[in-house]
């Protein structure tokens, strides 16, 4: 009987893993600053490097937004450069919590 219990309670917490689990890792850029964002960045908290250009070749107009999947849960630290060479950092994000990175005119938040 205390065994049945034991097994009945290790398969509970099993099934229950999976949904305490999930996190979606899509989040959406947008730019409500009123300048062009010339370059955007993002990685885990963990890692230093900024790597690349996650715009590539591409620019994020004014007023447009893009969808972006960072592929891992966790912390993740943001950045962008406008097409005035100024920029902006926003560290630490939950991105389990976040479904959107704005480029405003005081900077960058999560939302």
């Amino acid at each position: 009987m205390l065994r049945r219990f034991l097994l009945s309670g290790f398969f509970s917490a099993a099934l229950a893993l999976p949904a305490m689990a999930q996190c979606d890792t899509r989040f959406m850029l947008v730019n409500r600053s009123g300048v062009q964002v010339n370059e955007f960045y993002f990685g885990p908290s963990s890692d230093s490097n900024w790597g690349v250009d996650r715009l590539g070749q591409n620019v994020l107009p004014a007023g447009r937004q893009v969808m972006f999947d960072t592929g891992r849960p966790g912390a993740h630290d943001f950045r962008i450069v406008w097409a005035n060479g100024q920029n902006a950092q926003v560290m630490r994000v939950n991105i389990c919590a976040t479904s959107e990175i704005a480029a405003t005119p005081r900077g960058i938040e999560a939302r």
